[in-house]
């Protein structure tokens, strides 16, 4: 129909056909299950109270009509779990990882109440590739600020980098992963 509105040029070259989509949906479907030791097609979501990342130990918990949620290893919230073990499922990060699937690391940061010093604060983070998904003042003062701080991550490892480059900025008194 469009050859008949739109007739091609004799001179014209065949269209070059790129296939970028088949390509990136077969990534997709290779690292769609980040964790190993569960079923395929069982609903999966990361715990908020810790925020496991790769290269953290975890464990699932089963939950009915919720599917598992993974947990840190190190979790408070794994405390309520105790009594019924038979919700605990053994899985761990998919050794291939994730690609280019971010996940969110969670910190809490005390700062110099001083001009510049949460610009110091995001200007760091992104610097080291980090992406600031929230940010909360959860208390303040005369002379600092405390703050949580959602990032987004590939894995433990860079969520490491960026504390340890938060902690050799002068303006931050302390850094440390939220642990729920």
């Amino acid at each position: 129909m469009v050859h008949a509105i739109y007739p091609p040029r004799p001179d014209a070259k065949p269209a070059k056909v790129v296939r970028l989509a088949t390509a990136r949906s077969k990534k997709a479907s290779e690292n769609a299950v980040p964790i190993r030791g569960l079923i395929p097609g069982m609903a999966l979501h990361f715990a908020g109270c810790c925020h496991p990342l790769p290269g953290d130990r975890i464990v699932g918990i089963v939950t009915t009509g919720k599917g598992v949620t993974i947990h840190t290893i190190d979790c408070d919230a794994l405390a309520n779990f105790t009594d019924t073990p038979e919700r605990w499922l053994d899985v761990a990060w998919n050794s291939k990882g994730d690609g280019e699937v971010g996940h969110v690391g969670r910190i809490n940061v005390t700062l110099g109440n001083e001009p510049g010093s949460l610009g110091s604060l995001t200007t760091v983070i992104g610097k080291q590739a980090g992406n600031i998904t929230n940010l909360k003042i959860t208390n303040r003062s005369v002379d600092f600020f405390e703050i949580l701080v959602d990032i987004e991550v590939k894995d433990v490892k860079h969520l490491t980098n960026i504390i340890a480059a938060l902690r050799a900025t002068p303006v931050i008194n302390s850094v440390e992963r939220s642990r729920g």
